[in-house]
């Protein structure tokens, strides 16, 4: 792989409230103090577990990382989602707004500690939420989706909600998926949009495809690693 995923001063499990009072789990990945945060939401029916190893990476990237736990949420990497432990023991709400507000509770955590805008990356559905949430939030600087899809018609087109987007945006996904997410973000200026197709094989759907089950990781990772050069 491009990176060493072994450069993390430290990792702690946090917790913080959501809108309606929902108790949220997240690991805390810290490089430097005063680095901004990269916000890390699995897929539906995950857990935080899903970066264990992706968060360690991007903090050689010179930032930190949230990997959080929503309510959406299930089990991966050997890891309990705690968030949706907490709204199934209480039968919280989970609409799409319920989930965004543990997105935007993540936010708000992160910004307080480094004071600087933070870069969302989702997988799946969540990456959806995160294009969404990048478009309405002035605190997200940049945005990676990784496989987002039209997860919630006909009640929100992802494509027409993030029509004039204008932050930085990665989209990745397997290579079939490719003309799929690129009407996504169709309606978003080119100059913003950074979409990477897989060249040397077929890839991987969400973040298994910067897995080392994926035989091609290293590509998907030269290209998130160029993306955040341009960044800074």
């Amino acid at each position: 792989t491009v990176l060493s995923a072994f450069n993390v001063t430290s990792k702690k499990t946090v917790t913080f409230t959501s809108a309606d009072l929902l108790l949220i789990t997240a690991d805390e990945y810290i490089s430097e103090e005063e680095n901004p945060y990269i916000l890390l939401f699995h897929q539906q029916q995950s857990s935080r577990g899903e970066y264990s190893t992706i968060a360690r990476k991007l903090c050689n990237m010179d930032y930190n990382c949230l990997a959080v736990d929503i309510r959406n949420g299930g089990s991966d990497n050997s890891v309990s989602n705690e968030t949706f432990k907490r709204c199934k023991e209480s039968r919280c709400p989970t609409s799409v707004s319920d989930i965004e507000k543990d997105i935007l509770a993540s936010i708000d955590y992160a910004f307080a500690k480094s004071n600087q805008p933070v870069v969302l990356f989702g997988s799946g559905a969540n990456a959806s939420l995160c294009l969404k949430i990048a478009k309405e939030n002035d605190n997200v600087r940049a945005v990676i989706a990784f496989s987002p899809g039209e997860y919630f018609l006909p009640n929100i087109s992802i494509r027409d909600t993030i029509s004039g987007l204008r932050k930085p945006v990665f989209v990745s996904s397997s290579l079939s998926e490719t003309p799929y997410v690129e009407e996504i973000v169709s309606a978003v200026s080119e100059e913003y949009v950074q979409i990477f197709e897989p060249e040397m094989g077929e890839g991987a759907w969400g973040t298994l495809a910067l897995s080392e089950e994926n035989e091609n990781a290293s590509e998907y990772w030269l290209a998130l690693l160029m993306f955040f050069k341009e960044l800074r």
